[in-house]
């Protein structure tokens, strides 16, 4: 299994002087709209929630993954998570489903504006159009692979 890409580097001045022995910081050069993609990955499973977050830090997003949707909630409501660019949220949890997660998000005035994207390893017709009607972004069947990020990315604001 390929280890997971490194995390993008930090805009913020280094504390190393430079070899000249000059005391002034130097600044790392990083493509800022690296470091704006944040994603808010929900998942009961260990397994789904480390390939998901691989997935996309293999394609340069930032990821919080969390194990359930009233933890997912929690974090937004507290704002301890005020920059989050997506929610990819499992379908079937327990506690809360990623339906109502969906639900939650897309009937707060403080979150509507996040795009959702439901996963489940079910392919029910009913289900995925239960979702998009809901206002999901988008549907995806596990388990998810790298091409499936392309797709999300559009979907990324």
């Amino acid at each position: 299994m390929a280890a997971a890409a490194p995390a993008p580097a930090s805009v913020a001045p280094s504390s190393a002087p430079k070899a000249t022995g000059d005391s002034r910081k130097t600044v790392v050069s990083v493509d800022a709209s690296e470091l704006e993609k944040h994603v808010l990955a929900v998942d009961d499973s260990s397994v789904d929630r480390a390939v998901i977050a691989r997935i996309l830090r293999g394609s340069r997003y930032r990821v919080t993954a969390v194990e359930s949707a009233t933890r997912a909630l929690e974090l937004l409501a507290l704002g301890l998570l005020p920059d989050v660019s997506m929610i990819i949220t499992d379908y079937w949890m327990p506690g809360m489903t990623g339906y109502e997660l969906l639900k939650c998000v897309k009937e707060s005035a403080a979150l509507r504006g996040i795009p959702v994207v439901i996963m489940s390893s079910e392919n029910v017709p009913t289900r995925i159009t239960r979702c998009l009607e809901e206002g999901a972004e988008g549907f995806l069947l596990k388990p998810v692979r790298p091409a499936d990020v392309s797709r999300l990315c559009s979907r990324i604001r």
